[in-house]
């Protein structure tokens, strides 16, 4: 798993929010905890609900809404029991799972502001064919979302670096091919975008 990826389902389940739906809460946590706790949850729920207790958000949940979260999964296709050789049966995120998973990390995505702007902008270009418009929409989408400034219709600036997110982004959408992301030096008047962003060279 990628490790900004996982860094941040772990924050989210370690945030405490009170708005965290138990389904969503039970996906999470079966994609970062560890193997061996796992294979103890299709053997026992009463395990499973231990499992869930590790992490702040995830405690306020009952047995049975932990039990029929996994239900609810299992039943979706989201996760799998498989056995293993040794007769032991773990829980794997199927990749219907993984899919809505990747959906979610995208919503609570936020790129970390570095104590000291390095004065330098990050463009993020894309030219993207119509048949890829729900790519393209979810693209800007996001990109709002993330507050860049929209440059011009295709062109969209951001003050630090970015080029992590902006790659999961667009290949969660399958529109990475038609973007690009340029570091630039200098910008001709860029007083509204210093405005816009708050940022200034010390």
């Amino acid at each position: 798993m990628d490790k900004k990826y996982s860094e941040r389902l772990r924050e989210f389940l370690d945030s405490d929010t009170s708005k965290a739906k138990a389904v969503k809460v039970a996906l999470c946590v079966l994609a970062i905890a560890s193997t061996p706790a796992l294979m103890l949850i299709a053997a026992s729920m009463g395990n499973a609900v231990q499992v869930f207790r590790q992490f702040k958000t995830a405690k306020r949940f009952s047995k049975k809404q932990v039990v029929d979260s996994i239900a609810y999964l299992r039943n979706q296709n989201l996760i799998e029991y498989v056995t293993e050789k040794e007769g032991k049966t773990i829980v794997k995120i199927t990749q219907k799972g993984e899919t809505r998973l990747r959906a979610f990390d995208i919503e609570l995505m936020k790129i970390k502001k570095p104590k000291k702007w390095d004065g330098k902008w990050r463009l993020v270009m894309f030219d993207i064919p119509m048949r890829f418009t729900k790519g393209r929409e979810a693209l800007r989408y996001h990109l709002k979302e993330l507050n860049f400034f929209q440059f011009q219709k295709s062109a969209w600036i951001y003050p630090y670096p970015c080029e992590d997110e902006i790659i999961f982004i667009t290949n969660f959408f399958g529109v990475g091919k038609f973007v690009e992301v340029l570091t630039v030096e200098n910008i001709l008047r860029d007083v509204k975008i210093r405005r816009y962003f708050g940022v200034e060279l010390s």
